[in-house]
C-alpha cells in the first residue's frame, strides 16, 4: 500500500518536473528566428518574430534592429505604406543610428517603386527625389550616395517629361500663357535634362503665339547657344528667321527670356535651408567600434561574435546548421530592382517612357551590386535556435490644380521621338547654369550703359556686388518710365546724376539717393513691359525692355 502512494505521488509531479524544464523563449530566441525567417524571405512571419523581440523584450539589444527590419520586411512584400511609416517611424525614434542611411534609402525606394507613367500623377516622383536628395546632402561619402544621384536624375527626367506633357497639353487647347508657364518652370527647375532642349524651343513657339515676338526671339537665341546640336537648333533658326526681332548678344538670352516669364533665381529656394552633415557609414564590414569599444561590425550591419565573448563561444559550440544561419550574407539588404550587374537600374516603366540609359545611370547597378550584398545559397533545413548574447552597445544596427479634371487618360503618351524631337543629341550638351545669386549686400552702383545691341533694348548696370530691388513701370501714349530701387546701394561719386542717351529707344536717366536706396529713373519710347535679371562676374543688374509694336521702327528711323 505504501508502495503504491509513493508511485501515485511521482505521476502527480511528474508534469510539474517537465514544465520546469520548458524554458521560454527569449529575446535572441526570437531575433534569431526573424532573422532565419528574413533570409528564407518568409516575411510575414519574420515580421511577427521581430515585433515580438519589440513588445516583449523592448530593452533587448536587439530591439533596434528589429524595428529596422520589420520596415524592410515591409518593403520586400511590397507593403510600400508600411514600410514608410515603419521606417519613418524608426528615423523619428532613432535619430542617432548609425543605420539612418540605409533607412532613408529604403523609404526613398519604398516611393521609387511606386512611379508610374510620366503622364500621371507624380506625388510619388517627388517624395523619392526628396529621399533621395536628402540622402546625397546628409551622407555625401557613403555606401549609397551614388545610386540615391542616379536615382535623383531619373526622377528629375520623370518630372521634367510630366510638366512637358502638361504645357503640351495647354499648347494643343490653344492656352499659350499656361503653356508658357510649364514650358519656363521647366528650364528653371530641370535645365539639365534631356527634355530641356525640346522645352525651349516650345517656349519660344507659344511666346510667339501670344505675340510676343521679341521674347520669342531671344527663347530661339538661345535653343541654338545652349543646344546647338540639338534638333531643335536648326528650327529655332528658321524662326528666328521669320520674326525679325534684334537679339542680346551680349548677355545670355535664356535668363532674360524666364525673368520675362516670372522665373529666374534659385530653382529650389528650399535648398538654402539644407545643412549637409557629412557622415560615413560603413556597412561593409569595416571595423567599427561601439561605445563600450569592445565590439565589431560585420557585413550584417550587426555585431561579429567571437570566441572571447560568451554569446561568441556559445555559437562556436553550435551546429553547422545554426552557424551558417548566423553567418549568411546580409538580408537587411534585399534585392533591389535590377540586381543583375549590367542591368540598366531604372524604375519599372513602359519602354518608351524613358530615355536610354546615359552612363552615369547604366552605372548604377554596378554600383548598387557593390554597395549591396545578396542572399547566398538556400537556407538551411532544420535550424536551430541559437543564443546570441550581444551588449547594448553593439547593437545596430498631387494632381497639379492648374490641369483642372485633366485625367491621366485624356493625355496620351508621346513616343521617344515627339518626346526629342528628331535627331535631338541634347543629352550631351552643356548643361543650363541658372544658378543663385550670392546674398546681397552694401554695395556701390559704379556705372549705368546701355547694351552693344544695335539698337540697344537692354541697360546695364554695373555694381560692387549683388543687390536686391524694387521695380516698376509706368506708362501712357507719349512714352514710359521704369523706376529701380537699388536697396542698401551708394552711388559711385563720379557717377552722373542725370545721363542722356541717343540713338535708342531710351531718352534719359535719372539717379537719386535717399533713405530707401538708390533710385533709378529711366524714360523711353512706350515699352510693353520689362525685367530685371541679377547677373554675375562682374556683379550687375540687366534691365530688359520688350518695345510696343512699331516702336522699335520708330526708334531706327530716328
Amino acid at each position: 500500500m505504501k508502495r503504491l502512494l509513493l508511485i501515485l505521488v511521482a505521476l502527480a509531479l511528474l508534469p510539474a518536473a517537465a514544465c520546469s524544464l520548458r524554458q521560454k523563449p527569449t529575446g535572441e530566441n526570437y531575433y534569431a528566428q526573424a532573422q532565419l525567417n528574413f533570409a528564407t524571405k518568409e516575411y510575414k512571419a519574420a515580421i511577427e518574430n521581430y515585433q515580438q523581440v519589440i513588445d516583449k523584450f523592448p530593452f533587448s539589444p536587439y530591439a533596434e534592429d528589429a524595428e529596422m527590419k520589420i520596415g524592410l520586411a515591409y518593403y520586400q512584400q511590397k507593403d510600400y505604406a508600411e514600410a514608410i511609416g515603419a521606417l519613418d517611424d524608426f528615423q523619428r525614434m532613432h535619430p542617432t543610428s548609425k543605420n539612418l542611411e540605409l533607412v532613408t534609402y529604403y523609404i526613398g525606394l519604398s516611393y521609387y517603386d511606386q512611379i508610374g507613367r510620366e503622364d500621371q500623377d507624380q506625388g510619388k516622383t517627388a517624395a523619392a527625389l526628396k529621399r533621395f536628395q536628402e540622402l546625397e546632402q546628409r551622407f555625401p561619402e557613403g555606401n549609397f550616395a551614388e545610386l540615391a544621384h542616379d536615382k535623383v536624375l531619373v526622377c528629375r527626367e520623370m518630372l521634367a517629361r510630366n510638366q512637358m506633357i502638361v504645357g503640351n497639353y495647354y499648347y494643343k487647347r490653344a492656352n499659350f500663357r499656361a503653356a508658357e508657364s510649364r514650358f519656363a518652370e521647366l528650364l528653371q527647375k530641370y535645365p539639365e535634362t534631356p527634355v530641356a532642349p525640346d522645352a525651349l524651343y516650345e517656349l519660344g513657339v507659344s511666346l510667339e503665339k501670344e505675340g510676343k515676338r521679341y521674347s520669342a526671339a531671344q527663347a530661339f537665341a538661345a535653343v541654338k547657344k545652349h543646344f546647338p546640336d540639338s534638333g531643335y537648333a536648326k528650327k529655332a533658326q528658321t524662326e528666328l528667321a521669320k520674326l525679325h526681332q534684334p537679339i542680346d548678344t551680349e548677355e545670355d538670352p535664356l535668363p532674360l527670356v524666364l525673368a520675362e516669364t516670372g522665373y529666374g533665381g534659385s530653382p529650389d529656394d528650399s535648398d538654402a535651408d539644407k545643412v549637409v552633415v557629412r557622415q560615413r557609414s560603413d556597412m561593409r564590414g569595416a571595423q567599427v567600434a561601439s561605445s563600450s569599444g569592445g565590439s565589431t561590425y560585420g557585413a550584417d550591419g550587426l555585431p561579429t561574435l567571437d570566441a572571447s565573448t560568451p554569446s561568441g563561444a556559445a555559437l562556436k559550440a553550435s551546429s553547422p546548421e545554426v552557424q551558417a544561419v548566423a553567418n549568411a550574407p546580409d538580408p537587411s539588404q534585399p534585392d533591389l530592382p535590377s540586381r543583375k550587374v549590367g542591368a540598366p537600374d531604372m524604375m519599372r516603366a513602359p519602354a518608351p517612357i524613358l530615355p536610354k540609359p546615359t552612363g552615369s545611370i547604366a552605372g548604377a547597378a554596378s554600383a548598387q551590386a557593390r554597395a549591396m550584398t545578396g542572399l547566398a545559397g538556400a537556407a538551411p533545413s532544420e535550424p536551430q535556435i541559437h543564443q546570441m548574447n550581444a551588449s547594448a552597445d553593439a547593437t545596430a544596427p498631387a494632381p497639379d490644380p492648374a490641369m483642372g479634371e485633366m485625367t491621366a487618360d485624356s493625355v496620351p503618351v508621346p513616343t521617344m521621338h515627339q518626346m526629342t524631337g528628331p535627331g535631338d543629341t541634347s543629352s550631351s550638351s552643356a548643361p543650363l547654369s541658372l544658378s543663385e545669386p550670392p546674398a546681397a549686400g552694401p554695395a556701390t552702383l559704379k556705372t549705368i550703359r546701355l547694351s552693344s545691341n544695335d539698337p540697344p533694348l537692354s541697360v546695364i548696370l554695373e555694381l560692387s556686388g549683388p543687390v536686391s530691388f524694387n521695380k516698376n513701370l509706368e506708362s501712357n501714349s507719349d512714352g514710359s518710365t521704369a523706376t529701380l530701387v537699388l536697396k542698401d546701394v551708394t552711388p559711385d561719386g563720379a557717377l552722373q546724376a542725370h545721363l542722356v542717351f541717343d540713338k535708342s529707344i531710351f531718352k534719359d536717366c535719372s539717379i537719386s539717393r535717399s533713405s530707401a536706396g538708390t533710385t533709378v529713373t529711366l524714360n523711353m519710347q512706350p515699352v510693353a513691359h520689362f525685367a530685371v535679371v541679377p547677373l554675375e562676374g562682374p556683379p550687375r543688374l540687366l534691365m530688359t525692355f520688350t518695345p510696343q509694336a512699331g516702336t522699335l521702327k520708330t526708334s531706327s528711323a530716328k
